[in-house]
């Protein structure tokens, strides 16, 4: 059988290229089924294209691919000027039709090889990393020029450069501060465990530390989106002096004949967090200041550890629940300690491993 529509033929090779490549549509596939109906004899050469045609080691360059094809075309000149259409129509048709398939077919191996070649310059990008330890702090200037603070035991990955026309993407974990660029053409997006953050240009704080039982961001100007990474991808709007919360489950274990079952997650919205001069708890590090306001005193004590780099043990649990607010600067460990302890609903020492516990 042979084609009765040369844009059918046409159809049909760039199809098949696009299904070779792995880029196909829905919507394309349709179209190629209903091709391969019509057109039986073609599933042979669907056939032929799904095979490994390109030895290993050999590839083929955008020059090498031209040559290939002039010749193939001159080829095909030489044999219509040597016979005559006159003669032997029928098996003419079959010859139209196979030497369809052969310039199909070399067009699909060009292209096959074309893209091979492609492929094989791509470099894998190497990240670079920005990595903070305990009682550190760090800022860097990114490729696009927006600025990010970085808080203590905390990790950023993102690209030496941003490419054009993509999103710009970094990776957090841990607790930064944003102030973005605004680039229409290029959003910026930064991915955690819990959630990704979509924006063009504005400042906000992440706060997704891994052992933490929620993940934080707070939007100080502009606006930004929040899409959760878990199975819902809900999206939430932030406006400004806005920020969300969104619980963390610990991984649950499966067997081989329990599967768990996630109940829906309850995010909460709610307003930044001001104390005394207007300052701002969720942003305060950033101004190398330590601020919480109405905090659970497990939760204070988290943040002792990662601003002062030490461990410190609960030796009543009992005292975990209690809430605390302050605001302090230059203040050492045994200063914040000592002022928490003025209230008289907790004592505290340091053991003879130097150790400290909170009684």
């Amino acid at each position: 059988m042979s084609f009765t529509d040369t844009m059918d033929q046409e159809k049909l090779y760039a199809l098949l290229a696009r299904e070779m490549a792995g880029i196909l549509t829905t919507e394309e596939a349709e179209d190629l089924r209903q091709l391969l109906q019509q057109y039986p004899d073609a599933s042979y050469i669907r056939e032929v294209f799904s095979q490994n045609w390109t030895p290993a080691g050999k590839q083929y360059s955008p020059q090498q691919v031209q040559q290939l094809m002039e010749k193939h075309q001159q080829r095909l000149q030489q044999i219509s000027e040597a016979e005559p259409y006159t003669e032997a129509p029928e098996p003419r048709r079959h010859w139209g039709w196979y030497s369809g398939i052969a310039a199909g077919l070399l067009i699909l191996l060009a292209l096959g090889g074309y893209w091979r070649y492609g492929q094989q310059k791509k470099t894998p990008v190497v990240l670079s990393q920005l990595v903070t330890d305990k009682r550190m702090r760090s800022q860097i200037l990114l490729p696009d020029g927006s600025r990010v603070w970085l808080n203590a035991g905390s990790k950023l990955d993102y690209p030496p450069q941003f490419a054009a026309h993509q999103p710009r993407e970094v990776t957090l974990e841990g607790e930064a501060f944003f102030v973005v660029q605004p680039d229409a053409e290029r959003p910026f997006r930064v991915h955690t465990k819990t959630f990704q953050i979509r924006v063009l240009g504005t400042s906000f704080n992440v706060r997704a530390y891994p052992l933490e039982d929620s993940a934080v961001a707070s939007l100080v100007q502009g606006s930004v989106e929040v899409v959760l990474n878990d199975a819902s991808k809900q999206v939430v709007s932030l406006k400004p002096n806005e920020k969300l919360t969104v619980p963390v489950h610990p991984a649950t274990e499966q067997t081989e004949n329990i599967v768990a079952v996630h109940t829906p997650l309850v995010i909460y919205k709610s307003k930044l967090t001001t104390l005394q001069d207007s300052i701002i708890t969720e942003t305060a590090w950033v101004q190398n200041k330590l601020a919480f306001k109405h905090l659970q005193l497990d939760k204070v004590v988290t943040m002792l550890e990662q601003w002062y780099g030490v461990e410190i043990n609960f030796s009543n649990n009992r005292k975990k629940q209690l809430y605390f607010t302050g605001v302090f600067e230059s203040e050492s460990l045994e200063e914040v300690l000592n002022a928490l302890e003025t209230t008289l609903s907790f004592s505290w020492h340091k053991d003879a491993d130097g150790k400290i516990w909170i009684n």
